[in-house]
């Protein structure tokens, strides 16, 4: 700039040479397009940034720049991005946790999904319900294999130890000899599940890795819950969600006909073994 504004009577070349300026870098610079200088990229930095409402972060915008033929870097757009303030929208990494091979239980449920006692045979899963307001939220339920009573559940926003805890409280007091099924997740493999299920003298069982059909029963439920439920309830708040899930559970339980039983599961349980025992289920 300076050389091309200055009024010595010199030429280009020895104006370069005086300012220690490579002379093929100032033509460079001068044959350069119109608006491609630090104002401009500032400009189109910001452009790019709330064209794409601020899901483009450093990389796209260098690329998506270079692309129009800036010739610019991505240190440079990252640079003036921090000097706008600009911090690009960054989807949430889900880390998956391994599980603890040492925690992994063996598949003795083996598919058996029937007996001929209640609360001996008992199943778990975890499931995604659809979001609220953009937020997830997870449903955790164990059902009886007897009559398909869903005796504990919980629901959290975190699908997390504190999400099956929960439910596995509400798990009546009488837990001896009865099998808990589950599948591989990271909470059924981590030290507290199994340290739960030693303390109340729970039989673990999982599923085998990638084997979904031997928690078929459970599966089930979920699929019968996730046609149904979005069928009957519009959820638009978390409280309502919770109201409307604890609601639906309790329809599931006491009134919906399971057509293996001709009956809801509560009527089976209760003629089976009449409303004593029931109850004994519930404390």
């Amino acid at each position: 700039m300076v050389i091309k504004e200055s009024n010595v009577n010199l030429s280009v070349t020895k104006k370069c040479v005086a300012l220690e300026v490579n002379r093929s870098s100032y033509y460079k610079w001068q044959h350069q397009k119109p608006g491609k200088n630090d104002e401009y990229t500032e400009t189109e930095i910001n452009r790019l940034y709330h064209k794409h409402k601020g899901t483009y972060g450093r990389d796209r915008i260098t690329q998506a720049m270079q692309n129009a033929g800036t010739v610019i870097n991505h240190k440079k757009v990252y640079r003036i991005m921090r000097k706008l303030g600009l911090k690009a929208v960054i989807r949430k990494k889900w880390h998956i946790r391994k599980y603890i091979k040492e925690n992994v239980a063996s598949n003795t449920l083996n598919r058996e999904f029937r007996t001929n006692e209640p609360f001996k045979k008992l199943v778990c899963d975890i499931t995604e319900l659809e979001r609220i307001n953009d937020k997830r939220y997870y449903l955790f339920s164990i059902m009886d294999l007897y009559s398909n009573v869903i005796i504990a559940s919980n629901i959290s926003s975190h699908n997390d130890w504190g999400l099956v805890v929960k439910g596995l409280e509400k798990l009546p007091c009488q837990t001896d000899g009865v099998m808990l099924h589950s599948d591989q997740g990271a909470q059924f493999t981590s030290s507290a599940y199994r340290q739960f299920a030693e303390q109340r003298n729970i039989t673990l069982s999982m599923s085998r890795v990638g084997n979904c059909y031997d928690n078929a029963a459970k599966e089930s439920f979920f699929g019968h819950f996730k046609e149904e439920f979005y069928r009957y309830y519009q959820s638009k708040t978390q409280e309502e969600l919770y109201e409307n899930i604890n609601a639906f559970i309790d329809y599931y339980n006491n009134e919906r006909i399971q057509m293996r039983f001709k009956m809801s599961p509560v009527e089976y349980l209760i003629t089976k073994n009449g409303r004593r025992g029931f109850l004994s289920l519930s404390t």
